[in-house]
């Protein structure tokens, strides 16, 4: 029963796919920063903080790429 879903994958577009860049980022920033963090009073600053930063270098990239392939190429 778990395998129907492999071999039958969700379709979406790319446009319902790219928000969900946003929860992904939070998880790994929630779950790498609970690790790292030695007072839990910083946890919340902490986490919102590397999670705008995953972002803005998520963005970053995909700018420079964009630019990259767009001029060079």
């Amino acid at each position: 029963m778990i395998a129907w879903q492999f071999l039958q994958p969700v379709q979406m577009s790319w446009d319902v796919a790219l928000w969900l860049v946003l929860p992904l980022c939070a998880v790994v920033a929630v779950v790498y920063k609970t690790i790292r963090v030695h007072h839990l009073r910083q946890l919340p600053l902490q986490i919102l903080g590397l999670w705008g930063y995953i972002l803005f270098g998520l963005i970053f990239l995909g700018v420079a790429f964009h630019l990259l392939l767009e001029y060079v190429a």
